[in-house]
């Protein structure tokens, strides 16, 4: 209750206009030893004068610590970054609120939807020292958003109607972006989960950078460097590089075994008693070449907190050896509408297949043939959710009853499906399609795992039983991938995620692009704008034709409307089939680490456990 009365004092003082500052600040210790040396300046003089506010979740941490994680290279580079989520707007803790306040304490839209005005806290200043200000958005926007030799085109969330917004700067802290029609992607897809600093890893992704550290390397105001030198200095692993985020990469380089991130001394966020974030010194990721590897550390109690790269078959493992070293371990679900899902493809080039693929008959015949139950006992320990392909229960787009459209386990239900839309049965037991040719499907996918090559290998079977003649073919994620996307795979797979806000990208609820297993031609076609690809049936058009609605529409509640409605569609028309969903990640923490709920839904596109705020756990020694 303390907790709470203070939240409210606090935030009732900051409405009267009276900061931290008069109620005074603290800060780590060894940072106010630096600043007893003259080597910083005094706390009040770092923080902006609203700074963050983060609402803990158990209680007011202890300043301290080192977190021991572990990844697997330069290339898993979210085993950090989802650590320092710091974008001008947040992602919310739960999903079903709406976008919070990050480096922009605030925001709003013109009347007409039109013109996006972002209002940064004042004072916010780079990990050096520096000041922080729309300097740094108009530099990653003209110079790295903007330049060819950076990025081949501006993120869609930045055109529209063909045309890049504009930017107007108002002073050093407001900015107002100006497109040409409204625009319903700005908040959630640029500014919260692409708005980080450029180009957060290999994403590419961003909405600002230190223009004053990078200007010196760029080539359009420095002739002797050349892009290399810039995207070397402009990269995340620079340990030179300033930053925003709580933690800064200090230690990494050619042979390192591990990398250390240790805390930004100008971080602009405290706790509700005015505790500079984070409290935690340093995070040190220790480098594993083989993920196994990595597994039998987390078994031994060599990590403090973690679920990345964490596999499932090891949780009884985790479970006889929590109390030994001193942990325990928590089943987050995953927003993961189905573990894998299944993509017949509406858009294949064999005409008589796209004919019985795109009747949802066939579709819904090959859902009831499979057996979820025994998926999830067999590949996923029997802690996994059968379920249809739809979202998770906490996005705001869920509705009772979808997940289990056609998920029921019923080969009679099956049979009965496919001799109607005239599928008939030979002497052998198969099916032959309606002229008469022999019916044959390949599944193909990714030898991801035994977990995952076991449940393709039921769902073969399954189909087959009911006498469609189905085989299995895997191969690498170079050759598959290339294949999906060019349409010249029968029946797809893939992990169906984006389970929370499909919306940011929504590949797996429609024909989007050419990543649409469902249907990558006419994917293809409404990327293009129909200039590409092949011209889809009136069904996906009609889709098609409300997230066009959703994407020039500002109004939240107008948006969750047609998104519902986009997520339904998907589900009862059965585009993509589930089988077994919200597999849990598994995640081992110490004891002694704090700030950690018993229950979250993790998801990479709300950069778990980034919305949990990383900067407020911490050890209670």
């Amino acid at each position: 209750m303390k907790k709470y009365t203070l939240l409210l004092i606090l935030s009732l003082l900051l409405a009267m206009g009276i900061s931290f500052t008069s109620l005074g600040y603290q800060e780590a210790p060894q940072l106010a030893e630096l600043v007893k040396a003259g080597k910083l300046p005094p706390v009040e003089e770092r923080l902006p004068e609203e700074p963050l506010v983060v609402e803990p979740i158990e209680g007011i941490g202890k300043y301290g610590g080192t977190w021991n994680r572990g990844f697997t290279g330069i290339k898993d580079y979210h085993a950090l970054g989802r650590l320092i989520y710091d974008p001008i707007l947040r992602w919310p803790r739960d999903p079903k609120d709406p976008v919070q306040s990050g480096l922009a304490k605030q925001w709003e839209w013109s009347e007409d939807g039109k013109t996006l005005t972002l209002h940064l806290r004042k004072g916010l200043k780079w990990s050096d020292g520096y000041p922080f200000t729309t300097a740094d958005i108009t530099f990653w926007w003209y110079d790295i958003e903007l330049d060819p030799n950076i990025t081949a085109a501006p993120h869609i969330e930045w055109v529209v109607d063909g045309k890049p917004m504009e930017l107007e700067v108002v002073d050093d802290y407001t900015i107002k972006l100006k497109f040409s029609q409204p625009n319903g992607l700005a908040e959630t897809v640029g500014l919260a989960f692409h708005g980080n600093q450029w180009p957060l890893g290999f994403e590419r992704f961003g909405f600002f950078a230190p223009r004053h550290y990078l200007e010196q390397y760029h080539p359009k105001y420095n002739p002797d460097v050349d892009y290399a030198v810039f995207e070397d200095k402009a990269f995340d692993y620079n340990t030179e590089r300033p930053v925003m985020t709580a933690w800064q990469i200090s230690e990494w380089g050619p042979g390192a075994t591990r990398l250390v991130a240790k805390r930004n001394p100008y971080y602009w966020k405290v706790d509700p008693e005015g505790n500079q974030l984070p409290y935690i010194d340093e995070i040190i990721l220790t480098l594993f070449e083989e993920v196994e590897a990595l597994n039998l550390r987390a078994i031994e109690g060599g990590f403090d907190m973690q679920f990345r790269r964490i596999s499932l078959s090891n949780y009884p493992a985790l479970q006889q050896n929590k109390d030994r070293y001193g942990y325990h371990v928590l089943l987050w679900p995953d927003a993961v509408g189905t573990k894998y899902g299944y993509f017949f493809n509406e858009s294949i080039d064999d005409i008589g297949l796209r004919e019985i693929f795109q009747n949802p008959k066939f579709r819904q015949a090959m859902a009831v043939a499979i057996d979820r139950e025994q998926i999830n006992e067999v590949s996923y320990l029997g802690i996994g959710v059968p379920r249809a392909h739809t979202v998770v229960p906490d996005s705001p787009y869920y509705e009772p009853g979808l997940d289990q459209l056609y998920a029921q386990y019923d080969p009679a239900l099956a049979n009965q499906l496919l001799d109607e839309i005239g599928l008939k049965k030979g002497p052998d037991g198969f099916r032959t399609r309606p002229d008469g040719s022999r019916l044959e499907i390949t599944v193909e996918g990714m030898d991801w795992d035994k977990a995952t090559l076991d449940e393709m290998e039921l769902v073969v079977a399954a189909w087959n039983e009911v006498g469609v003649r189905t085989s299995l073919k895997t191969m690498s994620r170079e050759i598959y991938w290339t294949r999906a996307c060019s349409n010249e795979v029968q029946v797809a797979t893939w992990t169906v995620d984006r389970g929370i806000d499909p919306m940011t990208d929504p590949i797996y609820i429609f024909p989007f692009d050419e990543r649409s297993w469902m249907a990558p031609a006419f994917g293809t076609w409404y990327k293009s704008g129909g200039k590409l690809g092949q011209e889809p049936p009136d069904y996906f058009k009609e889709m098609m034709d409300l997230y066009d609605q959703y994407k020039v529409t500002v109004d939240s509640e107008k948006q969750k409307e047609i998104g519902k409605k986009l997520v339904r569609m998907n589900a009862e028309n059965v585009f993509v089939i589930g089988t077994v969903g919200m597999v849990p990640s598994v995640v081992v923490v110490k004891n002694n680490f704090r700030n950690i709920p018993e229950h979250f839904t993790t998801d990479w596109i709300y950069m778990a456990p980034g919305t949990l705020d990383p900067c407020h756990f911490y050890f209670d020694h």
